[in-house]
């Protein structure tokens, strides 16, 4: 996943750097850009809700060990 989101970072800030070094912004740049820095922000955040979802199950995991070893959690 990270080499995907890097690889979609450098294309787009290419596509920006060519474009604006060439003819200026217009619609069509303005859609690219926008498209690929909504899917980067998408992919981030479900990776993230994905990390808390494995966060949560291992503390989950944690207590009910440390039940069937009789020790306390406080």
């Amino acid at each position: 996943m990270l080499a995907t989101r890097l690889y979609i970072s450098a294309l787009t800030l290419l596509f920006l750097f060519l474009v604006a070094m060439n003819r200026g912004f217009g619609t069509l740049e303005a859609i690219v850009i926008t498209s690929a820095l909504i899917y980067l922000i998408l992919d981030a955040r479900d990776e993230l809700q994905r990390l808390k979802f494995e966060v949560r199950c291992l503390q989950d995991l944690e207590q009910r060990i440390s039940v069937l070893l009789g020790l306390k959690q406080t």
